[in-house]
C-alpha cells in the first residue's frame, strides 16, 4: 500500500476501545442532570424575561464569576445607579422565590387557556414518577402501580365443548387405570397406594359415581338399603301365647337377644349405604360399620379387608357390594367368616359384575334333534292316543326331546357361578338358592349363610360351637368332592375388570 497525504495515520496513534468506557457512558452520574430536563425550574415572568433571553437564546452563563465582575463594575458606577440596579435585582430575586411554588414541572412556557386541561392531566400522570433530577433510568427500574400488569381473575375460565370432552376423557382414562390397578394387585399394595396418595381415592370414586350415573341401570347399594329397611321393620318375636312364625324369622334381619343388628359394609367406598341408613338406624336398631382402604369421612374406618379390626362373631350381616377386588379376594371371604356370628344366622351378601364370572358350557344340539311340539300338535296326539298311557307316552317324548336338544331357553342366563359358590362352600358358607338374582343385566346378587367349619383356608383347623371361635384342631380324613382346586384356580373364579386398550 502507498501513503496518501492527509489520510495516512500512524499505527502508534490508534487506540483500541475498552469496555470501561462503554460502561461509563451507560452508567449515569449520581448528581448529573438529564439533558431532557434543562429548564425544570425556569419560570418566565415579565420581570425576568430579559434574563431568560440572555441565558437561553444568547447563551450567556450567569456564573458566580460573572456575579463578581458585576459587583466590581457596580463599585465603579455612581452610587444612585448602583442602588437602583441592586434594588431591581432584589425584586427579581424575590419574584422568583414567590413564583417557585406555583411553577409546574416539565413545562417551558405558561400554557394557554385552551391547553389548561391537558396540563392538569399531565400533572396527575407525573405524580407517581420520580422527581429527582437526572434519574431517568431509576424511574424505569421502579415502575408505578399503573404500569404493573393486571392480576388474572381468580375464577376458573369456562371451557369450550371440545375442551370439556377432552377433559372428561382424561378423567375417565385415569379412573380406568386406577380400577385396573385395584383388580390386579393385592389389597396390601392398594392400601399403601392410597396411604401415600389419598387424593387418588377421591378421584377413583368420583369416576365410579359418574360411571354409575351414565351407564348403569341401577346401583346394587340402593337395593341393599331398601332390603335392610323392609326386613328391619319385620319383628321375629312371637306374640304372647303364640308360636314363632318360621316365615317371619327367615325374612327378618338376624338380631342379637337385645334386638341389635350389626351390619358391616366391607369395601364401602364413599359409605353410601351407611349415609343412607343412618337417619333410620336408631329406629331400626341397627349398628353400621364401614371399612375401606381410605377414610375420607367419619363413617368410614380405614382398614385392609383381609385383616379387619373387629372381634370374632360380632357381626350379623357382612356385605360385599362390588368390593371383592384384588388378587387376594379369597382372604376377604375368610375374614368375613371370622367376624360373622356362628349360630347359622350370620349372613354374607354378595353383589358382583356378571362379566367377572365364566359362561355356562353347554353341549351343542345334535344334528337331527327333534323340535318340541306346539300345544296344538300335542292336543291332537292326545286325542288320537287317549288315556293315561298316551299321557305317559307324551311325557316320554318330551324327555327325549330335551335330552337330544341341549340348547338353553331364551330367558336363561348364561352366567356360571358354580366355581365361585364352591370357594364360599369350602370357607364355611352355604348358598341360599332362592337368593340368587340374575335379573339385572350387569350384576348377580346372592346370599350366603355361615354354616359349619371351613375345609380350606386359614380357618380350616378351627372348630367350636358353630365354628365361631377357637377350638381343637380337626383332622380331615377326606376332603369333599370338588375341593381340589389350587389357590390360583380359586382366585381365577372371579376375573379382574380390565378395560380393553383402544
Amino acid at each position: 500500500m502507498f501513503a496518501v497525504p492527509g489520510w495516512s495515520v500512524e499505527t502508534s496513534a490508534l487506540k483500541a476501545q475498552t469496555e470501561p468506557q462503554a460502561q461509563k457512558k451507560s452508567e449515569p452520574k449520581p448528581n448529573a442532570q438529564s439533558n431532557k430536563r434543562k429548564r425544570d425550574n425556569d419560570n418566565v415572568t415579565k420581570r425576568n424575561v430579559d434574563q431568560m433571553y440572555r441565558r437561553h437564546i444568547e447563551g450567556q452563563n450567569d456564573t458566580p464569576k460573572g456575579k463578581k465582575q458585576n459587583a466590581n463594575n457596580n463599585s465603579m458606577k455612581p452610587e444612585k445607579k448602583r442602588k437602583k440596579e441592586q434594588k431591581q435585582q432584589n425584586e427579581d430575586a424575590q419574584a422568583e422565590q414567590n413564583a417557585e411554588p406555583e411553577a409546574k414541572p416539565n413545562t417551558q412556557e405558561e400554557p394557554a387557556q385552551g391547553e389548561g386541561k391537558k396540563a392538569n392531566k399531565k400533572q396527575k400522570k407525573n405524580k407517581n414518577k420520580s422527581q429527582q433530577p437526572g434519574s431517568e433510568e431509576a424511574t424505569t427500574a421502579a415502575p408505578s402501580n399503573e404500569s404493573l400488569p393486571v392480576a388474572p381473575p381468580t375464577t376458573q375460565a369456562t371451557l369450550t365443548p371440545l375442551q370439556q370432552a377432552m377433559r372428561q376423557k382424561l378423567i375417565s382414562s385415569r379412573f380406568r387405570h386406577l380400577n385396573e390397578t385395584l383388580y390386579t394387585t393385592p389389597s396390601a399394595k392398594a392400601l399403601e397406594l392410597f396411604t401415600a396418595n389419598p387424593e387418588l381415592f377421591d378421584e377413583y370414586h368420583a369416576g365410579f359415581s359418574r360411571q354409575v350415573k351414565e351407564s348403569w341401570p341401577s346401583n346394587p347399594v340402593d337395593g341393599y338399603a331398601q332390603a335392610i329397611r323392609s326386613r328391619g321393620k319385620i319383628s321375629s318375636a312371637p306374640k304372647k301365647g303364640g308360636r314363632p312364625d318360621k316365615n317371619k324369622n327367615s325374612l327378618a334381619l338376624p338380631r342379637r337377644p337385645n334386638g341389635l343388628c350389626t351390619i358391616a359394609d366391607l369395601g364401602c367406598g364413599d359409605a353410601q349405604l351407611a349415609s343412607g341408613l343412618t337417619p333410620s338406624a336408631q329406629k331400626l336398631n341397627l349398628k353400621l360399620l364401614s371399612y375401606d382402604l381410605h377414610a375420607p369421612n367419619q363413617l368410614i374406618t380405614k382398614a385392609d379387608i383381609s385383616n379387619l379390626p373387629v372381634k370374632e362373631g360380632s357381626v350379623d350381616i357382612a356385605i360385599f357390594c362390588l368390593s371383592l377386588m384384588g388378587t387376594n379376594w379369597v382372604s376377604f371371604v375368610e375374614e368375613a367368616w371370622r367376624v360373622l356370628r356362628g349360630d347359622g344366622k350370620g349372613e354374607c351378601w354378595v353383589s358382583e359384575v356378571k362379566s367377572r364370572f365364566g359362561k355356562v358350557n353347554r353341549k351343542k344340539a345334535q344334528i337331527g334333534a327333534k323340535k318340541p311340539l306346539s300345544k296344538a300338535e300335542q292336543k291332537k296326539q292326545k286325542k288320537k292316543r287317549g288315556g293315561a298311557d298316551d299321557d305317559a307316552g307324551s311325557d316320554a317324548d318330551d324327555a327325549d326331546i330335551y335330552a337330544e336338544d341341549a340348547r338353553p331357553a331364551a330367558d336363561n342366563d348364561e352366567t356360571d357361578i358354580s366355581t365361585f359358590v364352591e370357594v364360599f362352600r369350602t370357607r364355611g358358607f352355604t348358598l341360599k338358592p332362592e337368593s340368587v338374582d340374575k335379573s339385572n343385566k350387569m350384576f348377580v346378587r346372592m346370599v350366603f349363610v355361615k354354616h359349619g367349619t371351613p375345609t380350606k383356608g386359614k380357618h380350616a383347623s378351627v372348630t367350636g360351637t358353630g365354628g365361631s371361635g377357637p377350638g381343637k384342631k380337626k383332622f380331615i380324613d377326606k376332603q369333599p368332592e370338588g375341593n381340589n382346586m389350587t389357590p390360583e384356580e380359586e382366585a381365577a373364579a372371579l376375573k379382574p375388570c380390565v378395560y380393553k386398550i383402544r
